[in-house]
């Protein structure tokens, strides 16, 4: 399965210092292949449901770069993070609230496809497509 957002832009889900190498190179469609298709489909279909959200922030000059894909080297987040392997989204909805995201998806998580993991108890959405039966919620 391939899957092309068309909800997100490249820099708004990896690094910027990823952004450039593959933009240096001619291969910025290669972004795309960092990311399990299903983490990709979700964030669209979150974005059409929910509206705005914030994902990395760098390219209009703002602090995050680490919301998407995360790179082995990074020291944000845990070793083994689903992050590392293109399988997990943090997002801040501006249009929604975290909780009332939460509350639909744990409550009908069928509707938003691949989501197997929400962290509760932060303040954006994370959201994973790790190898799970059933949906996990997590704890910071």
């Amino acid at each position: 399965m391939d899957y092309i957002p068309k909800y997100f832009q490249p820099y708004e889900l990896v690094p910027k210092e990823t952004y450039r190498i593959l933009e240096r190179q001619g291969k910025l469609n290669q972004v795309w292949w960092l990311f399990d298709p299903r983490i990709l489909l979700v964030g669209d279909r979150l974005r059409k449901r929910y509206g705005k959200m914030v994902a990395n922030t760098w390219w209009w000059k703002g602090q995050h770069s680490f919301r998407g894909w995360r790179p082995s080297e990074c020291t944000i987040g845990a070793a083994r993070s689903q992050h590392r392997f293109g399988r997990a989204l943090d997002l801040i909805p501006l249009e929604a609230t975290v909780e009332e995201i939460h509350s639909e998806i744990i409550g009908n998580g069928e509707d938003f496809g691949f989501i197997t993991c929400v962290e509760i108890g932060v303040s954006w959405l994370h959201v994973d497509c790790r190898n799970y039966q059933g949906l996990l919620i997590v704890h910071p």
